[in-house]
């Protein structure tokens, strides 16, 4: 019998916020049945146990189909069938939805069992880079459509909250943000700068996360591939851009790549290098306004961290003293990494473990907790 149903278009496996968040529940909740309803993955199990999570990754015989609308029509209709099949009589008290894709199959479900409904947006959904043209107009109508069937929105960053508190004045909002969960002060380092090869006079980059983009790949593959640039930058991630930087990696000795690794081994292995790069790219509102897990993950492993100039993530750095903000281009990064010597961004990350001492995914995990309450679980 089920009582929370999570419904995210993953995997589950690499997705830490749907695993902090739903581990944060259990923890409340311990005689709730959570289930965390997924899309099946090669190399997957259909059925699995994520520590006390129940994942349902579900297979779906369209999956093979292109990206065109009509093939992405023919995978959402199968996909839907499916779960409201499996979920439409159990006894649903919270459907948590996250992102835009699943919220008509979580409207459907609402209807159909009366639970209440959480929408967590993790991007402002309907101004996302690779939402343009028609695309981009079927999801706004998606969303204002079935805004009014939404008990409570969760979202990521507070200009992002700002927005939609603007658009949907009627809901109930609350912010929590992708901060990682504690970390403990003697919890492994993986020794990347010896594994890599990095000189003592250099300094290690680390990009975590989807390697695609608007995301700065490009000027950072440049930037760190110019001559008089002494820094390296090791890639951890996946994503459309990941032969460019493996051909670039080929042809650069300060340039590395390494597979991503789960959210739980993250920590240690950012904790390996000297300075995060969170470099998005003013390409949409949902960037503009962006505040990425890479940012949290690079400033709670004690490393400071290059920034776009965008307005939320500026503040992050600039208000807890925890880097530079810079434009988001080869040429700015060019410049910053010529002019930056190692010992001042070692003597930037000292302290900075106090300075950022209130970015704590328990101070997160008490709005998520003041949300479910508030809806009576």
């Amino acid at each position: 019998m089920i009582n929370l149903l999570h419904i995210v278009r993953n995997a589950v496996t690499h997705d830490s916020r749907v695993l902090k968040e739903t581990g944060v529940l259990l923890e409340r909740f311990p005689d709730k049945n959570l289930v965390i309803a997924g899309f099946h993955d090669q190399g997957y199990a259909e059925q699995e146990l994520i520590g006390n999570r129940q994942v349902h990754r579900w297979r779906l015989k369209s999956r093979p189909l292109p990206k065109d609308l009509f093939s992405q029509a023919i995978k959402f209709f199968e996909w839907q069938y499916r779960l409201i099949g499996a979920y439409k009589s159990q006894p649903l008290q919270i459907i948590h939805c996250h992102d835009l894709e699943p919220l008509p199959i979580a409207v459907k479900l609402k209807k159909l069992t009366g639970a209440k409904l959480i929408y967590d947006a993790h991007e402002l959904e309907t101004e996302r880079n690779a939402g343009q043209g028609i695309r981009k107009q079927l999801s706004q109508w998606q969303e204002n459509r079935l805004m009014s069937f939404v008990d409570h929105l969760i979202t990521v960053s507070p200009s992002i909250r700002d927005w939609y508190a603007q658009r949907y004045p009627s809901i109930p909002i609350s912010l929590v943000r992708n901060i990682p969960q504690h970390i403990d002060a003697n919890s492994p380092v993986n020794p990347l700068r010896v594994s890599l090869g990095v000189p003592n006079d250099a300094l290690l980059f680390l990009y975590l996360g989807g390697i695609g983009k608007g995301r700065g790949v490009e000027a950072i593959l440049e930037g760190f591939a110019s001559q008089g640039v002494k820094h390296h930058v090791l890639f951890m991630g996946s994503g459309p851009l990941l032969q460019q930087v493996k051909n670039y990696a080929k042809q650069c000795s300060r340039i590395h790549f390494q597979p991503p690794v789960p959210p739980s081994e993250v920590i240690s292995y950012a904790r390996g290098a000297d300075v995060g790069l969170s470099l998005i790219e003013d390409t949409c509102l949902s960037y503009r306004y962006c505040l990425p897990n890479k940012l949290f993950e690079s400033l709670l492993s004690g490393l400071p961290v290059l920034a776009s100039n965008l307005p939320d993530q500026a503040k992050i750095v600039t208000d807890h003293e925890a880097g530079w903000v810079i434009e988001p281009n080869a040429a700015a990064l060019e410049d910053f990494l010529q002019r930056l010597e190692a010992s001042s961004a070692r003597q930037l990350r000292m302290g900075l473990s106090d300075r950022a001492a209130d970015l704590r995914w328990e101070n997160e995990a008490k709005a998520l907790l003041e949300v479910y309450e508030g809806l009576g679980t």
